[in-house]
């Protein structure tokens, strides 16, 4: 643990506005910001200055290696603004509708490694200097939208009998969510700054690597030819999470009747589905500059899913 210990301090600030625009039917306006100093990440010490030479020779300390530790500098700020639509259950449906643009800055998104970074600086004495680790979070999804809504289905209502108890009182829910893509960092997989392991080393950055939306394909998700490998000696141009991953969209619904067996005891059916569309949602591509798959993905997440279930309350 770094002995220069301090508290993290968080300030948060939020507000809003609603307006009941019909007699069943709000909307919603809300921002949200926050601002943290003192945030733990992790940090390496006893690294030596790019140079040639031993590595373990040219430490701080000869007799020691590598030493992991927990630093308390790190910091980051939130903005979030929030639009909303919400309408109670009235004539058979509800529904509740948002949309939130953001922006999320910070040095590290986790104390410890994720699929987007190592959360380790490349240059640990210049954690927030031009090239440093000061940049979007690597959950920083700019764009969010959620929508959700349930429809009770009118078909059969009232008919009576068999067909009502069979075919009515049906209701459908559903949920959508979408997002934009995340940042994430470019790492080399060599010790070009020949400062042992640990630090995350990056590559050059010679131009702009996202590829416009149309361009991103599965093989070539971002441009590779926007790295390179530094000189001998030195740290990459390239900033922290700079490449953009894919966005991700998901829809789900739910089709359930439940009938009333006795005073306290219940039966609903449910048919779920899971990725209704079946939208492929791609994982981030392989990140390690200079590897054989370097910029193509290889795996998403889960298909289109369905089951149905019985559930009996007494």
């Amino acid at each position: 643990m770094d002995h220069a210990y301090a508290v993290e301090y968080t300030q948060t600030w939020s507000g809003g506005l609603q307006y009941e625009l019909l007699p069943s039917t709000m909307v919603e306006v809300s921002y949200m910001g926050s601002w943290t100093v003192g945030a733990d990440n992790s940090t390496i010490r006893n690294v030596p200055e790019p140079g040639p030479g031993s590595v373990q020779g040219r430490r701080p300390i000869p007799a020691l290696g590598p030493i992991r530790t927990i630093r308390f500098d790190g910091k980051s700020i939130y903005h979030g603004l929030t639009l909303k639509a919400e309408q109670r259950l009235h004539r058979n449906y509800s529904y509740s509708v948002s949309y939130t643009l953001s922006s999320s800055t910070d040095d590290a998104s986790s104390p410890g490694a994720t699929e987007a970074e190592a959360n380790v600086p490349q240059d640990v004495r210049n954690v927030f200097d031009e090239t440093g680790e000061w940049a979007a979070s690597s959950f920083d999804h700019r764009h969010l939208l959620v929508a959700s809504g349930t429809y009770q289905l009118p078909f059969f209502d009232g008919a009576g009998g068999l067909r009502e108890g069979l075919l009515g009182g049906w209701r459908v829910n559903a949920v959508f969510f979408a997002q934009s893509g995340a940042p994430f960092t470019v790492n080399l997989g060599v010790d070009q700054a020949n400062v042992g392991s640990g630090p995350a080393q990056r590559p050059d950055q010679v131009q702009e690597p996202n590829l416009p939306s149309g361009e991103r394909l599965p093989e070539r998700w971002f441009d590779t030819s926007a790295f390179a490998l530094p000189a001998p000696f030195t740290f990459g141009s390239a900033r922290r999470n700079s490449v953009i991953g894919p966005g991700f969209a998901n829809l789900d619904f739910v089709v359930a009747k439940t009938w009333s067996v006795a005073a306290t005891r219940q039966l609903e059916l449910r048919w779920e589905v899971f990725n209704a569309l079946n939208r492929v949602n791609f994982d981030l591509p392989n990140r390690i500059f200079g590897t054989a798959n370097f910029g193509r993905i290889f795996s998403a997440r889960n298909p289109r899913e369905m089951q149905f279930g019985a559930k009996f309350s007494f």
